[in-house]
């Protein structure tokens, strides 16, 4: 049996590591992007570790000022009264990166290994025959493979096309979703703030999630809610920073753009026959940072080697899902405290929060570790007491060990190999998170 074709539907970090995986073994790969190669992207800088891409044999170093530190962070509450600052570890091996150079990089890579990659063609649904997808439509026409991968993001067309009921979530709720604008102002003096970067929770008493960071050459702002919002909020967020960043400068150097985050647990279904999503359209970001481009490249990798596993078979959902599992057991694994954590801390009001990190019910402990710190006998006792004068938010906050009860539960119902019921029975678990 020759080679299998493989479609790729957008130029996401996943889906371009499977393209370069499978091209390099001998795949005939075809990619379909609707932009053009110079406006891949977000034009801002993210979270990577450089490793992972290392492995890859995916080189990073060209390019100077392409890779920025990793900076400690600030965490501060609504009122501005409270900072706690932790220290991020192993920031020999993180780095932010420009994620326009880093797209270029991954797509020349996958070029040079043989991928095809068509810019300029924007995938409008998926092709779909007798509970199988067959291939892609676009506006230049219906293309045709044993496989296609769905790199097309949050609002991919290609999921949002698929049958209702194979189970796979067509679109993400807004509840899930975190809605961003970013933009990088001139640094006027060159100053960098200690720490470098401050996260707001609640700023300006809006749900959600702001940032700054102050570099030699910008200051990167960040606001973030937890709803749809537009120019007023961004603005009346981007002065408040402002005020405490007296060299921030006016003139944008880079983004101004508003972009939606997936912010949830991986899908609880993301392959099926001839089918397999990555990347944010799968829901493969942090739940409680939006850091993805790690778990992307390395779910099209772990895609990538289900796919080469089975050569002369077909590409069907009980094959494919070798990848959903191995995913979510071997990357995925240490999402669930986060998940967890930010449904609480969305349920809570800024009063709430003021009231944690002034009582020190929420510190630096909780922040570095996800949400899930130890304590000795006396904190908790301590924490407990603090609580009772906010006792309406004990049933909120009893629901977090419950939750991770049922975490516990439903990795270990996770069957290894598909089948309907045990599918079904892991499913149910896994939605109570």
């Amino acid at each position: 049996m020759g080679k299998k074709t493989v479609l790729v539907a957008g130029c996401g970090h996943g889906g371009l590591s499977a393209a370069y995986i499978l091209a390099k073994n001998g795949y005939e790969v075809k990619v379909f992007e609707k932009k053009n190669y110079d406006e891949l992207g977000y034009d801002w800088h993210d979270v990577i570790y450089k490793p992972d891409f290392d492995s890859l044999e995916i080189d990073l170093t060209a390019g100077e000022g392409e890779l920025l530190p990793f900076y400690d962070a600030a965490y501060t509450n609504p009122k501005q009264s409270v900072k706690l600052v932790v220290e991020q570890n192993g920031s020999s091996t993180l780095y932010c990166a420009d994620r326009r150079f880093l797209l270029k990089r991954l797509a020349d890579t996958a070029a040079n290994a043989g991928a095809e990659i068509n810019y300029g063609v924007s995938v409008t649904g998926a092709v779909v025959k007798n509970s199988e997808v067959k291939g892609i439509s676009t506006d230049k026409g219906d293309f045709y493979g044993d496989l296609v991968i769905d790199s097309a993001g949050i609002d991919s067309p290609v999921r949002a096309s698929l049958p209702a009921s194979w189970g796979i979530m067509n679109e993400i709720p807004e509840s899930a979703t975190f809605y961003t604008y970013r933009a990088y102002f001139e640094n006027l003096t060159g100053e960098v703030s200690s720490p470098p970067q401050t996260i707001y929770f609640y700023h300006c008493g809006k749900k959600g999630m702001d940032w700054s960071v102050t570099d030699e050459k910008f200051i990167d702002v960040l606001v973030g809610r937890f709803y749809p919002f537009g120019e007023d909020d961004a603005i009346e967020a981007i002065e408040d920073v402002r005020k405490s960043i007296p060299f921030m400068g006016e003139k944008i150097v880079r983004g101004g753009s508003f972009e939606k985050i997936p912010l949830r647990l991986s899908l609880p279904l993301f392959v099926w026959n001839g089918y397999a999503a990555v990347g944010d359209s799968a829901c493969m970001t942090d739940p409680l940072s939006g850091s993805g481009i790690n778990n992307s490249v390395k779910a099209g990798a772990m895609l990538a080697e289900t796919v080469m596993g089975a050569r002369s078979g077909r590409l069907t959902l009980e094959t494919l899902w070798k990848y959903q599992y191995d995913y979510l057991t071997k990357h995925a694994k240490n999402k669930y405290s986060p998940e967890i954590t930010r449904k609480m801390l969305t349920a809570l009001s800024a009063d709430d929060i003021d009231y944690f990190f002034e009582k020190k019910i929420l510190t630096e402990r909780e922040l570095g570790s996800g949400g899930k710190a130890d304590y000795t006998a006396s904190e908790t006792i301590g924490r407990a007491l603090a609580f009772i004068p906010k006792l309406n938010l004990l049933p909120a906050m009893a629901g977090v060990p419950y939750k991770n009860n049922i975490a516990a539960k439903s990795k270990k119902l996770l069957p290894e190999k598909y089948s309907y019921d045990a599918y079904m029975k892991w499913r149910k678990e896994y939605e109570k998170i």
